[in-house]
């Protein structure tokens, strides 16, 4: 009798230590399945209206972003995104850390082949980019497309990527932060007198004369900076001018954007023949500023906005 309990037993103990290890090893597969589950987002899927008025549906939290242009780039890394950017374009470059970045070709053409290869799953475009959007749309990648034409729009198009890249909260303190440095100009700017605005000349080109009019972002710059844009009256947003049309005009100051050695300087706009008798030039207010601070639509046109005003009243900057 005392052997057979003793084969009860081992028997017993053989069925116990085989039912452990089957349980063992299931484990962490479990865990492996709910560890995923974490990591994804509750606000995905999730339908948008984007800047062109397409509805578009993005049914997971993007990991793999492609920008098909340098002010959406400057967004994404606005917000966080430098780790899921996997392709910009060749002229991507804000911030310094975008040339580590694969590049998809240029802005205007972008590689289709070369895109897809980065397998995206979440396309930031622009208006001029239609047929790639439709394109990456058929083999199932979303596109948003961003195009804003004011400072306003420009906030709108953080909110969108924003939304888009599940990065909402950081968005909404951004566009708080700008629209605080926006007011704070407007502030400073409603105290001065309308005979106080200067008349202000932005030079984009220099080989025709070409400046931004009506429509733009630097014109609305200047007028929100306190001064007046001598081609708001343009019948175009880019217009052409001749040097007596800016002699005619005399501006107080003169603000450009080229510069090196296909552009020029400001002793160069000084030492223009004819230009003495042009206010600007006679008080020495050539200035320069970078043109993505004042034609990118990103988060930096407010930089752009406070340059001018330094520049425009540096008045209200000695106290």
């Amino acid at each position: 009798m005392s052997n057979r309990f003793r084969i009860i037993y081992l028997i017993l103990s053989l069925l116990l230590i085989a039912a452990l290890t089957v349980g063992c090893n299931k484990e962490p597969e479990i865990t492996e399945s709910k560890n995923e589950k974490n990591t994804s987002d509750s606000s995905f899927p999730l339908t948008l209206n984007d800047q062109m008025g397409r509805e578009v549906t993005i049914e997971v939290l993007p990991e793999r972003i492609v920008s098909l242009a340098p002010s959406n780039t400057e967004i994404l890394f606005a917000l966080g995104l430098e780790d899921k950017i996997v392709g910009v374009t060749d002229y991507c470059d804000y911030p310094k850390a975008v040339s580590s970045k694969d590049k998809i070709g240029g802005y205007s053409e972008p590689n289709i082949e070369k895109i897809i290869s980065l397998k995206p799953d979440l396309i930031l475009a622009t208006d001029i980019h239609q047929k790639p959007v439709e394109e990456l749309e058929k083999l199932g990648v979303p596109s948003v497309v961003i195009e804003p034409e004011d400072f306003d729009e420009m906030l709108a198009s953080i909110e969108i990527t924003g939304k888009a890249t599940g990065r909402h909260k950081e968005a909404t303190a951004l566009i708080n932060d700008l629209k605080a440095r926006i007011k704070e100009v407007g502030d400073m700017v409603a105290k001065i007198p309308t005979d106080n605005r200067p008349k202000v000349l932005y030079e984009l080109w220099h080989t025709p004369i070409t400046t931004a009019g009506p429509g733009t972002f630097v014109d609305d710059i200047i007028q929100r900076a306190g001064g007046e844009n001598i081609a708001r009256d343009a019948n175009k947003a880019y217009p052409q001018y001749s040097q007596e049309m800016i002699i005619a005009k005399n501006p107080d100051i003169i603000i450009f954007s080229h510069h090196g050695t296909t552009g020029e300087t400001a002793e160069d706009i000084l030492q223009r023949p004819g230009w003495n008798s042009i206010n600007a030039v006679k008080n020495n207010k050539v200035f320069y500023v970078d043109e993505n601070l004042v034609q990118r639509a990103t988060p930096r046109l407010v930089d752009g906005l406070e340059q001018f005003v330094k520049i425009m009243h540096p008045e209200l900057f000695e106290n």
